[in-house]
């Protein structure tokens, strides 16, 4: 697993924006969230500890399903960057843990 590439004490934590999505979308567990968000939950807790960096993508699902803009959802987990570039977090062993996360979650099911 990769180390945080944040430090404890730079202001980021990705716990609060998965707090305030709970509050707004009436949610009581990172599980709840995950499937709001249509994500694996363990995608959402390795993001909650800070063992993998919040991706845009699962940005922009946050974005449609709270209905809070991009920019208050960054400022909510301390990312005060003014540009997210995606090939920030596109490194070749973070896309093999996520595509991991997701082969272990198996297919979706539907309805």
């Amino acid at each position: 697993m990769k180390t945080p590439r944040h430090r404890p004490t730079d202001g980021y934590h990705p716990g609060r924006l998965f707090d305030a999505l709970e509050a707004q979308l009436g949610l009581r567990t990172d599980a709840a969230l995950a499937r709001a968000l249509e994500v694996p939950t363990q995608l959402v807790r390795l993001m909650r500890s800070r063992d993998i960096p919040v991706t845009p993508e699962l940005l922009i699902r946050a974005e449609e399903v709270s209905g809070w803009s991009g920019r208050l959802l960054r400022d909510m987990m301390g990312d005060r960057r003014r540009k997210f570039r995606f090939d920030e977090v596109r490194d070749p062993e973070l896309g093999e843990i996520i595509s991991g996360i997701y082969d272990a979650a198996g297919p979706k099911k539907i309805c």
